[in-house]
């Protein structure tokens, strides 16, 4: 799981002490969303004003915690147009997309590696002794009622869909199909470490609301009013998630 860290330090740091709690609470918040998004640092504007005030987004650029497009910071690559990166995000110790991306890899190809061990040529049971590469062993828990897949997730869901040549899911279905994936492993007590994972198998093979498809209806609004802010942040995930994609390609 990425994480964001924060020094022991900070308490005291005249940025930090100039920022007011209120600013500074907004910076920890979105903090933890750009390492959980895996953006390297990089905060979108629509972020921004959902989860701080005008205000509190002023006052992290006054004091230099947050940079905007055309900043004089020669350590920071510079935002587009609207949007925020967090100073020094890459020099204090966050991982970054392809750090956490190598990893999970790695994780995913010691899993794969072990699993064939499972079975000798001749079709013998290998013995409780000959487990799997020695590596981290979180317990696995219940999924959290609030679970959204990471834009990383919806990346890595569309890509296979694309792949295997099926169509690539909307953002209505994309939360469609979270909220089903969230219901039916609640309704299972499955317990699982890596949630992603699991839901961007079930995402990969999901049929589309074209006829014959299953993934449930979006749940709009009342009346067509302004989107909830589950919804809200599901629409940010989905189309930083597309952004990257389309950098990577």
């Amino acid at each position: 799981m990425p994480f964001f860290l924060v020094d022991d330090g900070a308490h005291s740091h005249p940025k930090l002490v100039n920022a007011t709690n209120a600013a500074l609470g907004l910076w920890v918040r979105i903090g933890s969303w750009v390492a959980q998004q895996l953006t390297d640092g990089h905060v979108p504007g629509s972020i921004a004003k959902l989860y701080g005030t005008p205000a509190q987004v002023r006052k992290l650029v006054a004091v230099g915690m947050w940079h905007q497009a055309g900043h004089a910071c020669a350590r920071c690559p510079q935002p587009r147009p609207g949007d925020y990166y967090m100073h020094d995000y890459a020099d204090s110790g966050n991982p970054s997309r392809a750090s956490v991306k190598s990893r999970k890899e790695a994780g995913a190809d010691r899993t794969r590696r072990w699993r064939e061990r499972q079975t000798k040529p001749d079709g013998e049971q290998l013995g409780l002794d000959e487990g799997p590469e020695p590596g981290p062993d979180p317990r696995p828990g219940r999924i959290p009622s609030g679970w959204r897949p990471s834009a990383e997730d919806v990346v890595a869901a569309q890509a296979a869909r694309k792949a295997a040549g099926r169509q690539p899911l909307t953002l209505a279905e994309v939360e469609a199909v979270a909220d089903k994936f969230v219901r039916r492993m609640t309704d299972d007590s499955t317990r699982s470490v890596d949630w992603g994972g699991r839901w961007r198998e079930w995402a990969e093979s999901e049929r589309t609301s074209a006829p014959g498809g299953n993934v449930l209806p979006f749940r709009a609004a009342p009346g067509g009013g302004p989107m909830s802010t589950a919804d809200q942040r599901t629409a940010a995930a989905f189309a930083l998630a597309q952004q990257l994609e389309e950098q990577e390609d």
